[in-house]
């Protein structure tokens, strides 16, 4: 056999055993390549908000399953009061549903039950920083782009970079005009979304026990009367109470 044959042969063999192994995780690289390659948004990672600078009067304060805020305007009423939710509006033009949040850890329970029935553990496959709770997971997630997937990093990092990104791909819509992050010695979370250019921003907000507190603000069309320094503003002044309503 000729040398030239038996290095061919040899890189043969070389890249059967790379695909044999990575098959799988070179599938997801390619796809996550193709599906956002016309998709900017998908570069958009969380920029940490401020606390309004401008000071707001003392609104009155809003609570509802545990958790207190500010309310920017004494234009505000209740809409409607569900056993899980309630619907409030302020000055007749902007409203925002409050989500009654689920036991702490909810979203991880749900991805490691899934991850079960294929016989993994979510450990595995995103690593033990991001599965220590389901705020590290949901921050992992918003602050990939794909850039953080290489094609020669470990097999169980690229399947579960690419598995994020997917993720992130289908809230695409939430923060096509914003995504943000914010801290407070009581929560942390995102807003996804700019509540001046879309109809509705979503804010996850995680207690110090990784209780999610969901928020969603929308704007009545062709109204607007809530402005991101109010937004903030119910934000910043969010915290957990020690009864429940």
């Amino acid at each position: 056999m000729r040398p030239a044959s038996i290095f061919v042969c040899f890189f043969c063999a070389i890249l059967g055993v790379f695909f044999y192994f990575y098959g799988p995780a070179l599938e997801y690289f390619a796809f996550v390549r193709w599906q956002f390659r016309n998709s900017p948004q998908i570069w958009n990672i969380p920029k940490p908000l401020s606390p309004d600078a401008n000071t707001h009067p003392t609104g009155p304060k809003v609570t509802y399953f545990g958790y207190e805020f500010e309310s920017p305007t004494t234009e505000m009423k209740v809409e409607r009061k569900f056993e899980s939710a309630v619907v409030l509006s302020f000055s007749d033009c902007a409203g925002m549903s409050i989500v009654k949040p689920g036991p702490g850890g909810e979203l991880l329970g749900v991805m490691q039950q899934e991850a079960s029935k294929r016989a993994r553990n979510i450990q595995e496959v995103f690593g033990p920083d991001a599965t220590r709770s389901s705020y590290a997971i949901l921050s992992k997630t918003l602050n990939l782009t794909p850039n953080d997937l290489h094609l020669f990093s470990p097999r169980r990092e690229i399947v579960g970079n690419a598995v994020m990104l997917i993720i992130k791909g289908v809230e695409l819509q939430r923060f096509k005009n914003g995504l943000y992050s914010f801290a407070t010695p009581w929560m942390r979370g995102f807003q996804e979304g700019d509540v001046g250019r879309d109809r509705d921003v979503v804010i996850d907000a995680f207690d110090n026990q990784d209780r999610l507190l969901m928020l969603i603000v929308g704007a009545k069309p062709d109204k607007a009367c809530l402005t991101q320094a109010d937004l903030s503003h119910i934000i910043f002044s969010l915290r957990p109470i020690s009864t429940n309503e």
